[in-house]
Formats: C-alpha cells, structure tokens, sequence
C-alpha cells in the first residue's frame, strides 16, 4: 500500500465505532440530564466533574468521531482511524472519574457502554492494520 492508497476498512468496524461511541456520549449525556433534579448526587464533586468536565469533552469527541464517519462514508479512511486510534485510550482519559456519578444502577450500563465504545475503536484500528 503506498501513502496514496485508500485504506480498506470494511464498513462495520466504522458503522460500529460511531454507532458505540454515540451510544456512550448520549447516556452520559442522558444521566447527567437526568441526575441534576437529584441534589443528593448533584451536588456532588464526582457529578460536578462530569457535568463540567467530562461531558463537554466527551461532547467534543464524539463531534470527532461524526465527522470523522461522515468522511468515511464518502471514501476518505484515514481521519476515522486517527480518531478510533485515540479513543482506544477512553478508559484512561477517564480515570479517576466514576461512573456511579449517576447512581449505582446507572453505572453497570455506563461501563458496558463504555467498553463497547474502546472496543470497537480498537477493531476498527485492527482492521486497518494499527497496532
């Protein structure tokens, strides 16, 4: 394959990645919505630090990886592995930040989702041959 090359990524992983990516952002968007009207856990550093802080990041990713999709779709690879290769590491930017932010019966479908997201920026970056 030269640098010129279109990288040969079946549609699923990419279909996959945004589809789990988009999934995650939207629940923890949901969660937060949902948790403000608790004050028991809203006013609580841990929510305070999603709802200010990991949010508007996740926010601003998943933008990325929408964008980065869309050009996929119209033949342009690359941009969807470059950002598939940085949310493989969503547990990490993460750490630290619990996900019982929301209530404990909201965490265990976080962290699923969660997974499937890092997941499926891994396959997709296996598929195109990154390490």
């Amino acid at each position: 394959m030269t640098p010129q090359t279109p990288l040969e990524i079946p549609k699923i992983f990419a279909d996959n990645f945004a589809r789990a990516y988009g999934a995650f952002v939207e629940a923890v968007r949901a969660a937060v919505a949902e948790t403000i009207a608790n004050p028991v856990l809203a006013n609580t550093a841990t929510f305070l630090s999603w709802q200010t802080g990991a949010l508007p990041m996740l926010e601003a990713q998943n933008s990325s990886v929408q964008e980065a999709y869309a050009r996929f779709l119209i033949g342009e690879t690359q941009t969807i592995v470059s950002v598939a290769a940085e949310r493989r590491h969503l547990g990490k930017e993460l750490d630290g930040l619990p996900l019982d932010f929301a209530g404990k019966d909201r965490a265990e479908s976080l962290g699923s989702l969660k997974t499937t997201a890092v997941i499926t920026a891994s396959r997709l970056c296996q598929a195109a041959g990154v390490p």
